[in-house]
């Protein structure tokens, strides 16, 4: 297998790590819900590497076995660029033909029998070969075409028989099983067997065994060669087409053991070492290469007063794959919103999927490469971290901003967005984009180099305006050289339609090339500066350039998904007075959303309205909804409103969704004691010490009831 270099990155940080484990089995059983354990031992057992294994089953939570899981499907994904995953659909594809296929001549899953395990592992076979004859039991013969790469000969073939003619077909040994567990002889009694042996075999028949093999295999195989086929016989001794004989009983059988290992070659299992190491930091991948990146944030207010932080990142270089006559690469966009006492506000991470035909990649050509997004964001001070991967090549790169969205109602001044490119009167649709405001769609110049023949547009806003400042206020435009004035143009607040978003275009070809510098002024009827905002760009000779612009999208204004967005940030403030409305309107708009209806619940938990958290969420567990918050949030709010018995369910259904919690364990023995089920509460609470014994109310209730 290739040696790849493993490198880890987290934001800015690019970690090295010597850390290996101990190839040891685990002394201790680890306690998987269902979910995990049927992942772990009915859906990749035959893929998963003794390595992946033991980390696995070393993990500590749910959380960390999800992103595992991710990882481990990443690991053996042939086509990263994508948004499919050929070899994970191709495994579940072939578990399901095997158990529709496979299963029926025993009590035992398709999956599980000898024949589903080596389709699993190795796919359909190109050929198939069976017999059912009067002289033999029923027999498949599978071939394939082996990769070399992975040590198999160029072509193989697997034998498979319903061992005296009855049960599931399975794995034949030629060393083990031998000729004679394939052949139906007339008589049963092993000793009458050996009395067929007494036929003479004819010479070039009898030339071909030495005295390893013995008389009753010397039979079965003349049966095989005389009455079936010459390639039956031929596999009873050699899983290898056109090599007859028994000399090759111990390669085949060597062929054989090596094929459960197949799955496994495939991929380099040293990432799940790192995985572990560091899981809570890092993401594992492979080749990683930081590259540096131009970028811009500005914070926007739309039409309908929220606020949206909208960025461009360029990163200094995009590699794109080719297959066939397509070229792709797949961009994956993480970011987080702090606050400054370090709480989450806002986190989010989306896949950017690129992918171009020959002649639009041509059509490109050097052109630079922005990406723009946007995302909701309440008024406050934060910090912004954006961490942008090219999962098909491992490239890497990052930035990291103060940002601040103002309050509406204080003066305030955006800093200019300066553009080469602006389109107006953009028709509304089911989507917003990047950089879009109202009607008018932006796009954004990072460098700030112009032609002299380009229009440059600025677009920038004022909050916080009075009446009076908005009928009688000035903007003033100062283009400054070497911080001399060279132009200098007015406008008056009143020639704007809303007081608030103000767009205008330069043209340019008065000024000579160079570097410069906009001021721009907001000035009252007596001419005091009240806000002032600069940029610098630059004048060129040369016509610049165009750029390739990707720009995300949201859902239009309206969507309950602003509310469910900016309710989440208020709750995480603690701000309760706002998320609930906004959580409530979402949950409300979107009421198929069990997302929306779970974070409406949870800052209800929070405000102690539990009556209203199970009119939220019934009618989802109704419906058959699984999934542990829900189960959970519905346990607490019955435990408080002193409906115990009901909470006694939804806690054992949060239990069967996750596994044993001890905050769960602890309600659900308090609800068991107030039922008068003293058992079942020792029970709960003993289970919760074992997990966590360092709890000294719960040791002290253990104690009272068995006394």
């Amino acid at each position: 297998m290739k040696e790849k270099t493993i490198f880890l990155t987290f934001l800015f940080v690019t970690l090295f790590s010597g850390f290996s484990l101990q190839a040891a089995a685990i002394e201790e059983k680890t306690l998987l819900s269902p979910e995990y354990e049927k992942w772990l031992n009915e859906e990749v057992p035959y893929l998963i590497t003794p390595a992946e294994k033991e980390v696995f089953l070393k993990l500590e939570n749910d959380k960390e076995r999800d992103l595992f899981i991710d990882e481990f499907w990443k690991q053996r994904d042939p086509t990263p660029g994508t948004s499919r995953n050929e070899a994970k659909e191709e495994h579940y594809q072939r578990i399901k033909f095997a158990n529709e296929t496979f299963g029926g001549l025993s009590p035992m899953e398709g999956w599980r029998t000898d024949r589903g395990k080596y389709y699993i592992m190795l796919g359909s076979p190109h050929h198939v070969e069976k017999y059912h004859t009067i002289d033999t039991f029923p027999i498949e013969l599978w071939y394939y075409h082996g990769d070399p790469n992975l040590d198999q000969p160029t072509v193989f073939r697997l034998l498979f028989f319903r061992r005296d003619g009855g049960g599931d077909y399975e794995l034949y040994s030629p060393m083990a099983d031998g000729p004679k567990a394939l052949v139906h002889f007339v008589l049963n009694d092993p000793d009458q067997k050996t009395m067929l042996t007494r036929t003479a075999l004819m010479g070039e028949t009898q030339e071909r065994f030495d005295s390893t093999v013995d008389a009753l295999d010397r039979e079965a195989y003349k049966i095989l060669l005389e009455k079936v086929s010459y390639e039956l016989a031929q596999a009873a001794f050699s899983s290898f087409p056109g090599r007859d004989g028994p000399q090759h009983r111990m390669p085949s059988e060597i062929v054989i053991q090596k094929m459960e290992t197949v799955p496994q070659m495939k991929v380099d299992d040293k990432y799940a070492y790192d995985f572990l190491d560091h899981k809570a930091t890092v993401e594992v991948s492979y080749s990683v290469h930081f590259m540096g990146n131009h970028n811009l944030v500005n914070v926007i207010q739309d039409p309908s007063g929220m606020f949206f932080v909208n960025y461009t990142i360029v990163p200094d270089s995009l590699s794109i794959d080719a297959f066939r006559d397509k070229y792709f690469t797949n961009l994956r966009l993480s970011m987080l919103v702090k606050d400054k006492e370090d709480r989450t506000i806002f986190q989010r991470e989306r896949n950017v999927p690129i992918e171009l035909r020959e002649k639009e990649l041509k059509s490109i050509g050097t052109r630079p490469f922005h990406l723009c997004d946007s995302f909701p964001l309440i008024p406050g001070a934060y910090k912004l971290n954006l961490l942008l991967e090219n999962t098909v090549t491992k490239e890497f790169t990052s930035f990291e901003k103060d940002i601040n969205v103002p309050d509406p109602e204080l003066l305030n001044m955006t800093l200019p967005i300066l553009s080469r490119l602006v389109y107006q009167g953009v028709p509304k649709g089911d989507t917003v984009r990047a950089y879009q405001i109202g009607d008018v769609l932006i796009y954004p110049s990072l460098n700030n180099t112009f032609h002299t023949k380009d229009t440059m547009y600025t677009f920038f806003q004022i909050f916080g305006l009075s009446f009076q400042q908005k009928e009688g206020g000035i903007l003033e435009f100062i283009f400054l050289r070497d911080e001399k004035p060279v132009k200098t143009v007015r406008k008056k607040v009143s020639e704007y339609e809303n007081g608030r978003d103000f767009l205008l275009d330069f043209a340019l070809e008065d000024l000579s090339e160079g570097q410069f510098k906009l001021k721009v002024h907001m000035l009252d009827q007596q001419e005091n500066k009240l806000l002032e905002a600069e940029r610098n760009f630059s004048v060129a000779g040369k016509a610049q350039p165009g750029s390739w612009y990707v720009a995300q999208t949201n859902p239009p204004a309206g969507d309950p998904y602003y509310n469910y967005a900016r309710g989440n940030q208020f709750l995480n403030l603690r701000e309760m007075g706002q998320a609930i409305p906004e959580l409530k309107k979402a949950h409300e708009g979107n009421p198929e959303s069990l997302e929306y209806a779970l974070s409406y619940s949870r800052a209800l938990l929070i405000a102690e309205d539990f009556e209203e958290v199970i009119e939220a969420l019934s009618p989802y567990a109704a419906a058959g909804a699984e999934k542990f918050e829900l189960f959970y949030y519905l346990g607490e709010a019955a435990k408080r409103i002193g409906e115990p018995e009901a909470a006694v369910g939804y806690y054992q259904k949060a239990l069967n969704q996750r596994g044993n919690m001890v905050e769960i364990l602890n309600s659900l023995g308090a609800c068991f004691l107030e039922l008068g089920d003293q058992a079942e509460a020792l029970r709960a609470w003993e289970k919760s010490l074992e997990i966590n014994p360092n709890q000294d109310t719960i040791r002290e209730a253990v104690r009272k009831i068995k006394q």
